[in-house]
């Protein structure tokens, strides 16, 4: 058996693309992630009040969703939850993490790709190429890049790696000035976001995606609020196919996860139990984005859109959208100007604690365990990309093998990267 590894390019870190070719036919394609940074077991013997700071490190995309689940992991232990304003604050952060993950996917791995695949520009397209092709798409994104740069400075203490989330609460009470100053950056990023999405539409609505892009069977799952939108809060729920739907509470999710093990990596050759979450899981489990602009937007791609995997660039502009007017509606709120006392962490109630919120590309889980010292023993760090390698690896082996059959390997390796691409894979994350 021939085995053909090639680097995949434009992604968040460094991955390859593995191919195993039998008899002059592919027998298997796999995203092959090779690096392991060990934070699971950096974490064991560490005092819960440093974990948080710890896991931030994991990635700088997704650095204020690891800190805020992890403190929600540590409450559970406390058996408290943080007040309403610190929640407040956790969720502007977490807005102004998605606002810069979100616009420099679409912009850098996503549309570029999109461009090719509906021959809008088939040549292929450098970073300078890119910069160039629109001024105006360019300097919109690039702003709201900074935006949600700027806005993670504001309520997290710096830009990456947020110091101000701790368990219990936050340690930040923005003042008047700077919450007027945010009010602004989120109506620019509303006022950008309205010329790309409408720039998606005129440019891709008008085409069938291809259907080699088409998501198979899979299992949805994510973190609602019943069935609505909602990162921080909700409960955990599968969908699976068009309509059956089946919710369960955060502490059960060992049975679901033991009962579809492709979510732990352990059993990847069951195709029914692949699962996607991200965005495509999140559209397809909730039920309303709270506006009645976003359902206009939605209502222009049918049904051969919603079940393709890039669909997700679009859903990026509209949940980056849903994340702005949710944030507007937050800073209206007269309690972010309070002092709130954070409650005080003495009493560990459970030795164990569970926490979930919706990062970026997907449910994010941590699962604390700690000893009789109160430090930790065990900890279990459940990740988006890994939870959707399963699912990548069966469409781009599909892909390849229907490519293989009339191109060279050198444009197999270079097609099927689009797929993963559409993914969005955070590979910080996934070599925690």
């Amino acid at each position: 058996m021939q085995k053909v590894i090639d680097v995949c390019t434009r992604v968040e870190g460094h991955g390859n693309v593995k191919i195993y070719i039998q008899n002059d036919e592919i027998s298997n394609v796999e995203f092959e992630i090779l690096a392991f940074r060990g934070f699971e077991n950096i974490l064991i013997g560490k005092k819960l009040s440093d974990v948080p700071k710890i896991v931030s490190r994991i990635c700088g995309l997704c650095h204020a969703s690891q800190t805020i689940v992890s403190c929600k992991s540590i409450e559970e232990m406390y058996n408290i939850k943080a007040n309403q304003q610190s929640v407040l604050v956790r969720r502007l952060l977490m807005a102004g993490e998605l606002l810069k993950s979100h616009s420099m996917h679409y912009f850098f791995q996503s549309f570029p790709d999109l461009l090719n695949i509906f021959k809008i520009y088939t040549k292929p397209i450098d970073i300078y190429d890119l910069i160039k092709y629109n001024p105006q798409l360019t300097s919109h994104i690039y702003e709201i890049i900074k935006i949600g740069n700027d806005i993670d400075k504001l309520f997290g203490g710096r830009s990456i790696h947020a110091i101000t989330p701790i368990p219990g609460g936050v340690i930040y009470r923005p003042s008047r000035k700077r919450i007027i100053i945010v009010e602004k950056y989120f109506l620019r990023v509303l006022s950008n976001l309205e010329w790309i999405i409408k720039n998606f539409i005129d440019l891709f609505s008008k085409f069938n995606p291809p259907e080699d892009f088409i998501i198979p069977n899979v299992n949805f799952l994510s973190l609602n609020n019943n069935k609505s939108y909602d990162r921080y809060d909700g409960i955990l729920t599968i969908k699976k196919g068009l309509a059956e739907y089946q919710d369960f509470r955060l502490e059960e999710y060992i049975d679901y996860f033991d009962k579809y093990p492709t979510i732990r990596g352990i059993d990847f050759t069951d195709k029914n139990h692949n699962y996607l979450v991200g965005p495509i899981s999140r559209n397809q489990v909730v039920e309303s984005y709270g506006s009645d602009e976003i359902s206009g937007y939605l209502s222009l791609f049918d049904e051969k859109w919603r079940n393709n995997i890039l669909y997700a660039s679009f859903l990026n502009l509209i949940e980056m959208y849903v994340e702005s007017q949710n944030s507007l509606k937050i800073l209206e709120d007269p309690i972010l100007k309070s002092t709130i006392p954070l409650p005080n962490l003495k009493s560990i109630i459970s030795r164990e604690g569970i926490g979930v919120v919706e990062a970026p590309r997907g449910s994010l889980i941590h699962h604390y365990r700690i000893n009789k010292r109160n430090v930790l023993k065990e900890a279990k760090l459940f990740i988006a990309t890994e939870i959707n390698i399963a699912l990548i690896n069966d469409m781009i082996s599909n892909y390849a093998r229907k490519l293989y059959e009339k191109k060279d390997l050198n444009k197999v390796k270079k097609e099927i990267q689009k797929i993963i691409r559409a993914f969005d894979p955070c590979i910080s994350c996934a070599t925690h």
